[in-house]
């Protein structure tokens, strides 16, 4: 399950919810009158009480796959297999394929419609960049609303051991491909419906929860470090949606739609989080309760904040409706396929006989954000659930955009990130002085910046998406967690940065696209190997596969994988580097045995370079092979980014309580936490963390150690932390040079008890249920 802080006694869990029946709310198909369409929308029964009826030139599931869908799971092949011959049968459906996944396998989609909305899909996504341009005059934009369909989208099985929405969503096609009762003919003639079955092929094909780097695919989001989330988001530009569900699986044998928990955002667009709570909601919630199916809402736990979900991204960078639903992992599994079934047939039915007000209220939040932007204003935080109070309050101050200095390729990155989500950026072609330059985490100054500084303006489309990505912090407004509460992109990154109050007026030019940024190849490699806990690479642990993908995909750099049994003098004798990530310390302690654990002590005593983070520094510790000094941190936080005094400037944290504290002992300390780190993010009792180590070197015999206390390497996406890695390497960090060399320490396996950072362990979870 993921896992879920809450860090002050403030949180009061409310039971019970009572949401109305959404009421009917039709609106006229682009393809007919406003008349015959809103009559035949007032004719048709519903959901639940239309007779599905077809026209049969769709051959059913049961005739291609040769069993029901839904009385068991069907395979990447079956899927594949299915979609081609509805696509071959129906003039409603073209798919296509939008990435490849790291095992080779194709990541399909489909779109279904009428025949006519399909033969203008040119048109149509020309409308919709028209609509969400504020230069559209409002008669236009009127007309595009009159003629266009809503586009509406439901996707499944992000994560691989969640496979029951990849049957659902087959199912769906078949239905909306075929049927021609009342409720297939409106959603048809009113939306344009994509379909996305499994958007995690390798993690089905495994029956693991994460993809074949062990990422997990629903924290990728905004980051797009894997195919199969950059892919998707091309996609989903391509045909930008105005509804997004997101299906899964959790615990337990109930169902989980919206409304959220708190907290919810504060850049959140407030008209589709009302359509989340009020529209589809209501709906499901009349779906689910005329079925007699157990469901919760808000009281499961799973919130609107971190923008890296399948919910948040789509309602803060495309301005749609995102929703995650949850199917208990523990019904049946046609019960299961059932839910999901009904729960997308119900949104989709509600999103299209609302078209008009759903595009509408697309259009007005494209226009609003533009506004708010102009104004420099912040959207305030607010609370949703009942006897919730907002703790936090996002400060009155303007915000007029944000800077980023450097022309480097962590620099280019962000900015090539924000431009694939349709954020317009400039760079100033002169030199200026910001009158109330606020660099992240530092006190308002007066600063000259030079030209070719990045300029990233609130006054845009995008203004919600550029706060979520650039804002100095996410203030949180309640304190419950179902991720990390911090993630700017330049922080995350190591890229100088920060904001402005006061409207400008500068020149600056605007930056195209920018190309993907390859990092420089390594001069003089070193021998690389790294411990892997576990022989099959598909089970690994995520701390692990982040390593494998960094090393391989980034930073081209070849290595052996070792398994702590493989530890022998010998395997050793052909490494100049060991890389030791995040492992359980007392299993890989006793993996090694006698013989390994002597093998690793006196090739770093011969010169070997042992390079450590979290469980790997406990075991480094263990081995003798570091003076740090090891503890459990009193600070509190869900995942916050936190300054560093660091050898690379702009250098951030990403730090969870699950961290031990580290003390330098006699190690050269080569980052640490300053005095006052500045939180982005929430955390507590962070000024017990003032001085500590992050990152510190010993001297050992010919050899040297260097640990790190963080993840340097989460999930793919801390560039900045990344970089020391890297340093460490290429080469033991010259700060060493202020300790002398020490000989080895005995064992003190005691410190293995050292609780470790369940973040980032998940192959002895693969099996549970949930979004995390």
């Amino acid at each position: 399950m993921r896992r879920r802080l809450v860090l002050t006694s403030v949180f009061t869990a409310v039971l019970g919810l009572t949401v109305a029946p959404a009421a009917s709310q039709a609106s006229s198909p682009p393809s007919a009158s406003p008349t015959s369409a809103s009559s035949a929308a007032a004719s048709c029964a519903g959901v639940l009480d239309t007779p599905a009826t077809y026209d049969g030139t769709v051959p059913a599931p049961k005739k291609v796959l040769g069993y029901e869908l839904g009385s068991k799971q069907a395979s990447n092949a079956d899927i594949l297999k299915y979609w081609d011959a509805v696509d071959r049968a129906s003039d409603r459906v073209v798919t296509g394929t939008f990435a490849t996944s790291w095992q080779g396998q194709p990541l399909r989609y489909a779109l279904v419609g009428s025949p006519t909305t399909l033969s203008r899909l040119p048109r149509i996504t020309a409308d919709l960049a028209k609509l969400r341009d504020p230069a559209t005059p409002a008669s236009d934009a009127d007309a595009i609303v009159a003629r266009t369909p809503a586009i509406l989208w439901i996707s499944a099985n992000v994560h691989g051991n969640e496979p029951s929405g990849g049957d659902a969503v087959l199912r769906l096609l078949y239905q909306l491909a075929d049927r021609n009762d009342c409720v297939a003919k409106a959603i048809r003639d009113n939306a344009l419906v994509g379909l996305i079955p499994t958007q995690n092929p390798d993690g089905r094909t495994n029956d693991v929860r994460t993809n074949a780097y062990s990422f997990d695919l629903n924290r990728d989001w905004f980051a797009r470090t894997q195919p199969e989330t950059d892919g998707k988001l091309d996609l989903l530009w391509t045909y930008p949606p105005q509804l997004y569900v997101d299906e899964h699986e959790m615990g337990g044998n109930g169902y989980f739609f919206p409304p959220n928990s708190d907290p919810v955002y504060h850049e959140t667009p407030d008209r589709q989080y009302t359509q989340i709570e009020k529209l589809y909601g209501a709906a499901n919630t009349a779906a689910f309760t005329a079925n007699g199916w157990k469901f919760e809402t808000y009281q499961a736990g799973y919130d609107m904040f971190y923008q890296g979900y399948g919910d948040t991204v789509p309602t803060t960078q495309f301005g749609a409706a995102g929703m995650t639903f949850e199917q208990g992992g523990d019904s049946p599994y046609p019960a299961k396929t059932n839910h999901h079934y009904t729960s997308a047939i119900t949104t989709l039915y509600t999103g299209a006989t609302n078209r008009a007000r759903l595009l509408r209220e697309w259009r007005q939040t494209w226009l609003q954000a533009l506004r708010e932007g102009q104004a420099c204003r912040l959207e305030p935080n607010a609370t949703f659930n009942p006897g919730n109070e907002v703790l936090i309050p996002v400060p009155k101050k303007p915000v007029c955009g944000y800077f980023l200095t450097g022309d480097n390729p962590e620099t280019r990155n962000v900015v090539r990130r924000l431009q694939q989500a349709k954020v317009e950026v400039s760079r100033l072609t002169s030199s200026v002085v910001v009158p109330d330059y606020k660099p992240y985490g530092q006190a308002v100054r007066s600063q000259r910046l030079p030209k070719g500084t990045y300029w990233v303006s609130l006054a845009q489309v995008q203004k919600h998406w550029v706060q979520a990505m650039l804002g100095e912090d996410t203030y949180t407004p309640f304190p419950y967690f179902y991720d990390v509460s911090g993630w700017n992109n330049a922080m995350l990154a190591g890229v100088g940065g920060g904001s402005t109050g006061t409207r400008l007026d500068v020149a600056t030019a605007p930056v195209a696209l920018l190309p993907a940024a390859t990092a420089a190849p390594v001069a003089d490699a070193p021998r690389i190997g790294i411990i892997d806990q576990r022989p099959e690479p598909t089970y690994q642990y995520q701390t692990t596969g982040w390593l494998r993908w960094r090393l391989e995909q980034d930073w081209k750099l070849d290595y052996t994988a070792l398994t702590p049994e493989q530890v022998t003098p010998a395997a050793l004798s052909r490494l100049d580097v060991l890389l030791v990530p995040d492992v359980d310390g007392q299993p890989t302690f006793d993996r090694l045995g006698q013989t390994g654990r002597q093998a690793l002590r006196s090739w770093v005593n011969r010169g070997g370079r042992y390079v450590a983070w979290q469980g790997g520094t406990v075991l480094a510790k263990s081995l003798g092979l570091t003076s740090v000094g090891l503890s459990e941190a009193t600070a509190v936080s869900p995942g916050a980014l936190l300054s560093l005094n660091a050898p690379r400037a702009n250098t951030w944290a990403l730090w969870d309580d699950g961290d031990a504290q580290m003390s330098p002992g006699g190690a050269a300390v080569i980052t640490s936490f300053p005095a006052s780190p500045f939180v982005s993010g929430y955390a507590e009792d962070t000024d017990t963390l003032a001085g500590s180590a992050v990152e510190a070197v010993d001297r050992v015999g010919a050899g040297s150690t260097t640990v790190f206390s963080i993840e340097p390497n989460f999930r793919g996406y801390s560039d900045g932390t990344a970089a020391l890695l890297l340093d460490a390497v290429k080469g033991t960090p010259g700060e060493s040079a202020r300790v002398a060399p020490r000989p080895l320490a005995a064992e003190a396996p005691s410190v293995l008890g050292l609780t470790r950072s369940t973040a980032d362990h998940v192959a002895d979870e693969q099996r549970e249920r949930g979004r995390d």
